[in-house]
């Protein structure tokens, strides 16, 4: 009896014990920024996967392009007051797939390069003039660069502290311009400090975000001018480490559904873009 009593008293005490755990990290007011370190690089692997469904004339046809890109993060110091990362890129791949048939292409000589990007503490992009300077060729013999892959690479954080359950704002416009492309995406997104929690022995804010928008893109291609535009919502979640400033994992959903105008042929059809993508530390 005895025994079972001091069992009891101790798994009693377990609980009160992990309850205070609980009722501190739920109710605790936390400040959420990047920082990162010098000492200790963070390598990360994008991946995405784009279905574009279009209606030509009842017909529906669908494109499947899937795309990685891997890269190491680590800190170069502050640019005033905000943060500058030192980026080496170690992976960049695409494969499409349509009824003209399918491809791939893994560009090797991005591997190893190295850049700087300048964000606010928040997440803000301040300057990717470094990444933009690393032209590749894709798999359709356009030219793009790194500045793509990092636009909307980390989530933004509140600017005021915030404890779970409080919702934030935030409303972003941002312009892509590569030799073929210029794309202008407007974002309004409600976000959500849901809780914290410890992951693998770090303290992580789990964020839930849910936005909509405008997309507005250029593309030129096969000697033709394409423009698609219209509205998205996207739907993301992202786990951010408390004290060390980082980002642990984000996955979000996106769909737009708008239209394409190929201007030289006469031709306007619906198209509908459904996009997954997830950014995990490797």
């Amino acid at each position: 009896m005895k025994k079972h009593f001091r069992k009891s008293i101790f798994s009693a005490g377990l609980l009160l014990l992990f309850s205070g755990i609980s009722v501190s990290l739920s109710s605790q007011e936390i400040s959420l920024a990047y920082k990162y370190s010098g000492d200790k690089p963070v390598s990360y692997l994008y991946t995405s996967a784009m279905a574009q469904i279009m209606d030509m004339q009842g017909q529906t046809m669908q494109n499947d392009v899937n795309s990685a890109f891997g890269c190491i993060v680590k800190s170069a110091g502050m640019q005033g007051n905000n943060l500058m990362l030192e980026i080496t890129a170690d992976t960049l791949g695409q494969t499409t797939n349509s009824p003209m048939g399918g491809g791939g292409v893994s560009v090797a000589d991005i591997k190893g390069k190295s850049f700087k990007i300048v964000i606010s503490p928040e997440g803000k992009v301040i300057d990717l003039s470094e990444a933009i300077a690393i032209k590749f060729v894709q798999g359709d013999g356009g030219e793009s660069d790194l500045g793509q892959s990092l636009n909307d690479f980390f989530p933004r954080m509140p600017e005021k502290p915030v404890k779970p359950g409080d919702s934030w704002n935030t409303t972003d416009s941002s312009t892509l311009k590569t030799a073929t492309m210029t794309q202008t995406t407007i974002n309004n997104s409600i976000n959500k400090l849901v809780g914290v929690e410890i992951i693998d022995g770090v303290e992580c804010a789990r964020i839930l975000r849910e936005g909509t928008g405008t997309l507005f893109m250029n593309l030129q291609t096969q000697g033709m001018d394409i423009l698609i535009r219209g509205p998205f919502t996207r739907t993301e979640e992202c786990l951010v480490a408390v004290k060390e400033g980082q980002l642990v994992s984000q996955t979000s959903t996106m769909k737009i559904t708008g239209d394409l105008d190929i201007a030289s042929m006469g031709m306007t059809m619906p198209i509908t873009m459904q996009i997954k993508d997830a950014t995990k530390i490797k």
